[in-house]
């Protein structure tokens, strides 16, 4: 038996300014999967699996853990103005792209998050080699404590960091060793700001912390055959150096895991990674999701290797296996979120939204 409706006279313009929140969330090569619409003054949130065609968005997971981020905001920007955003995942609707029903209730205290919303970016730049306060830690793992399905690891030993970058460089690897996942990247950069305003998603160029030469050479990579043949000289294990540095070059990563890979486990880790990031913004810190080794060790988990060649599939089943003896996990956690933690210099550019309410 569905809750009963409750009769809420929501302010003007609200279903419209929760859209807005909601659609500030991050999402895999920011193609934000997902829609909004209102069914009188109850708000939808529609997963568009069209969005997102990348062989990382196995099952549309990182779809799901995109759209959870999506709800946390909503929840968090509803307590700004004093409303409880009230979460229904429907299970029999005409339209089957409804993974969500918002209802709004007055009676909520302000979260403090809400002022953190539109400042929360991804940092791709080398970050302050320095530990972060035990103290802040603590403050960043309460964040995931309403969430009691979901588990928060901790990473912050150098040498640590040192091993778990390898394991990192051998997913990222793929980027240029699988024709798919290349044209898929190449296809999201916006290469000017021109381009970047149009389409009003994907990557600004800028925004990898290439440099501008960096950044010169990076478009020569777009086409296969150029990345085809620089690979008979070492080019993508030398590319995937650099994540190596990047992990060596941060104070901590976080690992996020599910109970299972269901839709509804994955948007809960979404929620739960959207709070954590949050949280890290108000701490003055910076974050950048890693998320090529868990997406492709969840294709290991889940026997879904369609467009991976044989030696690729082997590659797969062993980041699932390294993962998991590197956090220690039992047979019942599913990664679902990598991530690392530390301090840096702002951004060189930051990605902007789609407008993508609709009746």
């Amino acid at each position: 038996m569905s809750a009963p409706e409750h009769c809420v006279s929501l302010p003007t313009g609200f279903l419209e300014r929760m859209a807005r929140a909601g659609a500030l969330a991050p999402s895999g090569d920011n193609l934000q999967p997902w829609s909004f619409g209102a069914d009188g003054e109850t708000l939808l949130v529609r997963h568009d699996p069209h969005r997102d065609l990348s062989l990382f968005n196995v099952q549309h997971l990182a779809s799901f853990i995109a759209v959870g981020a999506v709800l946390e905001n909503i929840i968090i920007a509803a307590s700004k103005e004093g409303y409880r955003a009230l979460v229904e995942y429907p299970t029999d609707t005409r339209d089957a792209h409804v993974i969500a029903r918002i209802r709004f209730e007055p009676g909520a205290e302000h979260d403090s998050l809400a002022d953190f919303l539109e400042k929360r970016c991804t940092n791709r730049k080398p970050y302050a080699v320095r530990p972060i306060d035990p103290e802040v830690i603590k403050r960043l793992t309460i964040a995931s404590t309403p969430f009691p399905t979901i588990e928060l690891l901790w990473v912050q030993d150098k040498s640590r960091l040192n091993q778990l970058g390898r394991i990192i460089a051998r997913a990222d690897r793929l980027i240029f060793e699988n024709p798919l996942i290349h044209a898929h990247l190449f296809s999201t950069i916006r290469w000017t700001l021109a381009e970047t305003e149009t389409t009003r998603d994907g990557l600004p160029i800028k925004s990898l912390e290439l440099g501008r030469a960096g950044s010169l050479a990076f478009r020569g990579l777009k086409h296969w055959s150029v990345v085809n043949f620089l690979n008979r000289f070492g080019f993508s294990k030398a590319a995937a150096k650099n994540s190596v540095m990047l992990m060596r070059r941060c104070s901590a990563a976080g690992l996020i895991t599910a109970p299972d890979t269901s839709p509804r486990g994955f948007m809960e880790a979404g929620r739960v990674f959207q709070r954590i990031w949050l949280h890290v913004t108000k701490e003055k810190l910076t974050l950048q999701p890693m998320t090529a080794v868990i997406f492709l060790q969840l294709r290991a988990r889940l026997r879904s290797c369609d467009g991976l060649s044989q030696d690729q599939i082997v590659v797969v089943n062993a980041l699932r296996r390294d993962l998991d003896t590197f956090f220690a996990l039992p047979v019942d956690r599913v990664p679902a979120m990598l991530f690392r933690v530390g301090q840096a210099p702002a951004p060189s550019s930051r990605t902007i939204r789609r407008n993508v309410m609709k009746t």
